[in-house]
């Protein structure tokens, strides 16, 4: 605990933050991923007396003034290398999967969260301020909601907002005896997001960037790209700018928000910045397009007309042409040097997860600026720069839709004649997102 001598250096040395948020009450039941479509009574949630969730620096020394522990989430190395006084280190992604079944940035199992959390001393029923690098620390801030922490804050702006001295080295704890004994789940499954797809009191809304949301999103929904929420100095916007950006998106409290990504991560980012707004029905499609994006039953909206691939699998008979191949065939094919694993998806979902050793070219990016295609010449040096030529046999990644039948017929107006595809779910991504932070 902060004592006042403390309390009173801390609000010299930190930053009074602009923002001011109303405090929080959620007390809407929440349905289980585990469970489609069944409703959990909740107690009700809420934060700190007079207190936002996402809180300035005055009000994070007030915080910790009154015993909050204060919970770095950052990986190891950053933590050692510099962190507010009197912090633990609770790194984010320990509590997360970097990869399950094909998916990434899942919940780890009960057991794990209960394991970590205890390692860095937290007990059940406190206050807590983390800290990150911005204002929207989501993947941590989820997991703890999850475990059944109640009064969860943020620091606004993250680390940077300290200007004081940060301490630097590894902090030892002594380990609590931590449960999850009121766990409160926030997330929904596919089929939950799929009833919802026509409702007037249901949202979708879209955390990835505008390049990846042209590319394909779940029909109807709406794009708030989570990174856009900060300001250059890492803190949330205004408030007023980002309830003017939801109005004009006809985002509105009255109704169900349902947050998702491309791995999870951008939508609890939003499901961070949407609940520090007073948005209290709020829940996250946590597989996100990971999981939507391989169903081609599902469909995929896009910039261009709503287009829904669902070409059968032509691997298993004599038909001329490309084939469908398995996860397992092209783990088995990327290893030779005549292949290439050609992924056309939106660059920054690329950047996020892709399958080891293969190629970026985004299938947009075969278009000029008037969404005509371009010359011959054109387009096989985009290919040939990306190491993709005709004497290959080309795997093409992608997630269905207008981006295989675009990208299939740009590669055949070229002369290339040995194209399969794949779409599915595949294993071994070399994750991104989780080296990000």
């Amino acid at each position: 605990m902060f004592s006042s001598t403390l309390h009173q250096s801390a609000k010299t040395l930190l930053a009074a933050s602009a923002l001011s948020v109303a405090a929080l009450t959620i007390a809407a039941p929440v349905i289980s991923a585990a469970m489609p479509g069944s409703l959990i009574s909740m107690a009700a949630q809420a934060q700190e007396a007079g207190y936002p969730i996402i809180v300035s620096a005055e009000q994070f020394a007030e915080l910790a003034d009154k015993g909050a522990k204060i919970v770095d989430v950052r990986q190891p190395a950053a933590f050692e290398k510099g962190h507010i006084p009197g912090a633990v280190n609770l790194p984010w992604a320990a509590l997360n999967v970097s990869e399950r079944d094909g998916i990434r940035n899942e919940f780890q199992d009960d057991a794990v969260i209960e394991e970590v959390i205890a390692a860095a001393g937290l007990n059940n029923g406190e206050t807590l301020v983390i800290y990150d690098t911005t204002s929207l620390p989501g993947r941590a801030f989820i997991a703890l909601e999850y475990a059944g922490f109640k009064n969860i804050h943020v620091l606004d702006g993250g680390v940077g907002a300290f200007t004081g001295t940060l301490e630097t080295g590894p902090v030892e704890v002594a380990a609590s005896d931590f449960k999850i004994t009121d766990k409160h789940d926030m997330r929904v499954d596919k089929a939950y997001v799929e009833a919802r797809l026509q409702s007037p009191e249901a949202v979708i809304v879209d955390g990835r960037n505008s390049d990846a949301f042209v590319d394909g999103h779940i029909p109807g929904a709406k794009s708030i790209v989570a990174s856009r929420l900060l300001s250059e100095d890492r803190k949330v916007l205004p408030e007023d700018v980002i309830n003017n950006l939801l109005i004009s998106r006809g985002i509105d409290k009255n109704k169900e928000i349902l947050s998702y990504c491309g791995s999870g991560v951008a939508a609890a980012n939003n499901y961070i910045a949407l609940r520090n707004l007073g948005y209290t029905n709020v829940r996250i499609y946590d597989e996100s397009w990971d999981e939507w994006s391989r169903d081609p039953a599902a469909g995929q909206a896009l910039a261009l007309n709503n287009y829904a691939f669902t070409g059968e699998d032509i691997s298993q008979n004599d038909a001329q042409g490309p084939h469908f191949l398995s996860a397992e065939q092209v783990q088995e094919l990327s290893g030779n040097p005549d292949v290439v694993v050609l992924d056309v998806r939106a660059p920054s979902d690329y950047a996020a997860g892709q399958i080891p050793g293969s190629v970026n070219v985004f299938w947009d990016s075969t278009l000029n600026d008037d969404r005509v295609l371009k010359n011959t010449d054109e387009l096989r040096k985009l290919y040939e720069e990306a190491g993709v030529t005709p004497d290959k046999q080309i795997i093409l990644f992608t997630r269905g839709g207008v981006q295989l039948t675009h990208s299939y017929t740009v590669l055949s107006l070229l002369g290339f004649k040995n194209v399969n595809f794949f779409t599915g779910k595949f294993e071994g991504w070399e994750n991104g997102a989780m080296r990000r932070g």
